[in-house]
């Protein structure tokens, strides 16, 4: 269903006033969200994450790196406005590709719409401390506003997550089978191999038990009730009034996603491919632009350390593991060789990027949303296609 133009006096006066009822409910959403905890709860949260992360930056990563912030300085300054233009060519082709995981898992969104709910959603989570649900909630509100059922934003966001999450497992495996298989193996290529044993693990784990959830509804059932029992001695533990219901809650996930990833699991998968290259080659621009001391590392060492900093991301102490990721690619790279201060140079270039553009632009994001009013819609009235609603299957 394509977005058609709402302006002036033409606009359905109905149609209107459920725009704007939408827009509360949509509103209502993110409040919802950012209420949810308690404010002294989110004042201890935010005091913990900023402490964190000045202790990162003011002694970790110094002590990591072993260099001065001014030598770091030294080394970013190098870099010309040509070198500049083209990492940023490199960084909006891989914001642009993600678009297409969401327009995947979720039919019907265009990629304009995408990159604009992309950018907001993830300001959101760049900035508030364990802010992934309040990121969750502001795709939630966007969606909604467009027309989009609940039903089909929650299955979208499941499963890009889902695709997330496999895709951060299974590159630190690749990035060891590189390293390995060329002959580049070292002490510091070992000491990576506890964590991507520990993330096969995970993965495969993941793998079989979606692939099982999605195989017959009788082992989705029996997956369903063992993920109950897992979690219902965990909610007392917390003193949770009620353990969440994870037996439906599998079980419709399988009626609702079934239709979406039978047929769209590859595309979803090359999408996602595609982010991760280019988010990667992303990281390599910035290690040859900075270049000085860096010339020991090649493209496999550059993507081993590329593939623990996105495995570093997932850690929600800090917002996207802000102290966690700069540490750990920037001791990756120097285990394999880089300079000291090369290394941290072309480390804090890549989340120049991949962290602090993305809060300006999720201003913009959030103003864009706020602004097209022809991307409007009344609530509900996208219409799913099947694939989307999906099917119990055999």
């Amino acid at each position: 269903m394509s977005p058609s133009p709402h302006s002036g006096d033409d606009e359905d006066p109905d149609i209107g006033q459920a725009i704007d009822i939408d827009r509360t409910d949509a509103i209502a959403v993110v409040e919802h969200e950012l209420h949810r905890k308690s404010t002294r709860r989110r004042v201890v949260e935010a005091l913990v994450s900023l402490t964190v992360v000045a202790v990162f930056f003011t002694f970790v990563i110094p002590a990591v790196s072993d260099a001065h912030y001014s030598e770091i300085w030294r080394e970013l300054d190098r870099l010309t406005w040509l070198q500049v233009a083209g990492l940023t060519a490199v960084w909006i082709t891989s914001m642009l590709l993600y678009t297409g995981v969401l327009t995947t898992s979720l039919p019907g969104l265009t990629h304009p719409q995408a990159l604009t709910v992309n950018f907001a959603g993830s300001a959101v989570s760049n900035v508030v401390p364990f802010g992934g649900a309040v990121g969750v909630g502001a795709t939630y509100a966007i969606c909604l506003s467009w027309g989009f059922r609940m039903t089909s934003i929650t299955l979208s966001i499941l499963v890009s997550g889902i695709w997330n999450v496999f895709a951060k497992l299974g590159l630190p495996l690749v990035a060891l089978a590189l390293l390995v298989g060329m002959g580049l193996s070292s002490g510091h290529t070992r000491s990576l191999l506890v964590p991507t044993v520990l993330g096969l693990a995970v993965l495969v784990a993941a793998v079989t038990v979606l692939v099982l959830i999605l195989r017959s509804e009788p082992l989705a059932v029996r997956i369903g009730e063992l993920g109950q029992r897992l979690a219902t001695p965990v909610a007392r533990r917390l003193r949770r009034s009620s353990a969440p219901d994870v037996a439906v809650a599998v079980v419709e996930f399988r009626h609702r996603s079934i239709g979406l990833l039978r047929t769209r699991w590859l595309p979803l998968t090359l999408w996602m491919l595609a982010y991760n290259l280019t988010q990667y080659l992303l990281l390599l621009g910035c290690v040859r632009a900075i270049g000085v001391d860096n010339a020991e590392l090649g493209w496999a060492q550059v993507f081993a350390a590329f593939a623990f900093a996105r495995l570093l991301e997932t850690i929600p102490l800090t917002p996207s593991g802000v102290g966690f990721v700069e540490a750990g690619a920037v001791a990756a790279l120097i285990g394999f060789g880089g300079g000291a201060a090369g290394s941290t140079a072309a480390v804090f270039c890549f989340r120049g990027f991949t962290y602090l553009a993305e809060i300006p632009l999720g201003a913009v994001g959030w103003l864009t949303w706020t602004t097209r009013r022809s991307w409007r819609r009344p609530p509900r009235s996208r219409t799913e296609t099947p694939e989307a609603v999906g099917a119990p299957g055999p």
